[in-house]
């Protein structure tokens, strides 16, 4: 069939990797030029993400009261965090809000810093 109108078996492969080649190449250049991020993050300036994290946190074995900071960076994304946590003082329960709040605001680790509370003293 190819033979009939001069293209033979091996150019018509050929033109089909030159193709694919090409399309991965442009795909790939679009992925790592985009400026956009599809993240869409609310800064907000009454701080209810602040309390809403905060209230969320208080909520998980483990961690008692709780207070944080959103650092907001361009186009409002989410750059830092900071907690301040009763029993952030236990490795387990730190990794746990690291964890947490880097999944949620979808930012590395690093971005996140854990302290623990001082505990308030109780009047007798």
């Amino acid at each position: 069939m190819f033979g009939r109108i001069g293209i033979t078996k091996d150019l018509t492969v050929k033109i089909i990797t030159l193709l694919v080649i090409a399309s991965v190449f442009l795909l790939t250049m679009s992925i790592l030029t985009d400026d956009y991020d599809s993240r869409k993050q609310i800064s907000d300036d009454n701080g209810a993400t602040e309390q809403a994290l905060s209230a969320f946190l208080s909520d998980v074995e483990g961690i008692g009261k709780t207070s944080v900071m959103i650092r907001y960076g361009e186009e409002n994304a989410v750059k830092g965090v900071i907690v301040s946590a009763e029993g952030a003082g236990e490795p387990v329960v730190k990794n746990t809000i690291v964890k947490g709040v880097a999944t949620l605001f979808d930012i590395p680790v690093s971005s996140v810093m854990v302290f623990e509370k001082k505990q308030e003293e109780s009047e007798e």
